[in-house]
């Protein structure tokens, strides 16, 4: 049945008002113009529907992000329910913003034995920034625990982990994740860089899997890539590892550094000392220094480029 008109709920008879009042699927029940009144009301909003105000829930979350955590942690306060586990996690994160880690520890927990489990990730953020790791690794296993291959608990893990100095369990723990997501190949190379950090590069070349090509998002991962390679000896591999990384982006120092190191030890002196060279130019670095002070004195050093002298533009 369509909406009726204030008219027809006026003048309608009292079996009419009862059957507008069911098709309506309000309440039947009561004096005649009780129920007259309760088809009005549903007539007029649905003829002029009431403008969307913002409740204290989007007041809040918009406070917090705005750098107004105690103001959001009032609002906060005033929508908590027994049966809604949402306003526990916007307070828990207006009290992180504002400092109060602990607080917001236990209003994340609240969350949770509330029935939402993603509480639990923000509540690994709050310890983990204020530097309980331990507790924060043990949230995200907790969430893991029934979202076994999740994304977001494995990276956030992982970085707790690295962290806390456990940089190989690091690095299996994102080897597992990209294992498990194999639509995201970075992962494969933040384990292998991961394995590097932590004294592995026989492992690393493992994780790094075949040579990817080094498009922009990917210059990191070749160089770290190459260094693996170059860590076991298997330098002329190491070179083309970085020269394919200088392709995507040729002012990379640290590619720059690492190619004249490689260059090095193969014995091509003249390229290490231009590429090293050009490496100090780009950053100051003192290793990349200490590396072109082991450029045999015998090897021609490439001259600094003169910067293009301005052309003076017509008034």
């Amino acid at each position: 049945m369509s909406v009726p008109s204030a008219a027809e709920v006026e003048h309608a008879d009292w079996p009419t008002l009862q059957r507008m009042c069911q098709s309506l699927g309000l309440n039947p029940k009561g004096r005649s113009g009780v129920v007259r009144m309760r088809v009005l009301d549903h007539v007029r909003r649905r003829a002029h529907p009431e403008a969307w105000r913002a409740g204290r829930d989007h007041m809040a979350a918009l406070l917090t992000r705005l750098g107004f955590p105690n103001l959001s942690e009032d609002l906060w306060e005033s929508t908590i329910r027994l049966d809604a586990p949402a306003p526990w996690v916007g307070l828990g994160q207006a009290q992180v913003a504002g400092g109060f880690l602990s607080e917001a520890a236990k209003s994340f927990d609240r969350a949770v034995q509330m029935g939402d489990r993603s509480a639990l990730l923000h509540r690994a953020e709050a310890l983990g920034a204020g530097g309980d790791y331990d507790r924060a690794i043990a949230a995200c296993e907790s969430y893991l625990a029934g979202r076994p291959g999740d994304l977001r608990a494995l990276g956030m893990k992982a970085d707790f982990l690295a962290r806390s100095g456990f940089k190989e369990q690091a690095a299996r723990v994102l080897l597992a994740a990209a294992d498990a997501h194999p639509e995201a190949p970075f992962l494969r190379s933040a384990a292998g860089t991961s394995f590097l950090k932590a004294g592995r590069p026989e492992v690393a070349l493992g994780a790094f899997g075949l040579p990817m090509p080094a498009d922009a998002a990917g210059i990191e991962g070749a160089i770290n890539h190459g260094a693996a390679l170059l860590v076991l000896g298997r330098t002329r591999e190491a070179v083309d590892m970085f020269q394919e990384a200088l392709e995507a982006d040729p002012d990379r120092a640290e590619a720059l550094n690492n190619l004249g190191v490689a260059q090095l030890q193969l014995g091509q002196t003249e390229l290490a000392a231009s590429n090293l060279v050009q490496a100090a130019k780009e950053v100051d670095s003192p290793r990349i220094r200490l590396n072109l002070a082991n450029v045999p004195k015998t090897a021609p050093r490439p001259r600094a480029r003169k910067p293009a002298a301005r052309k003076r533009q017509k008034p």
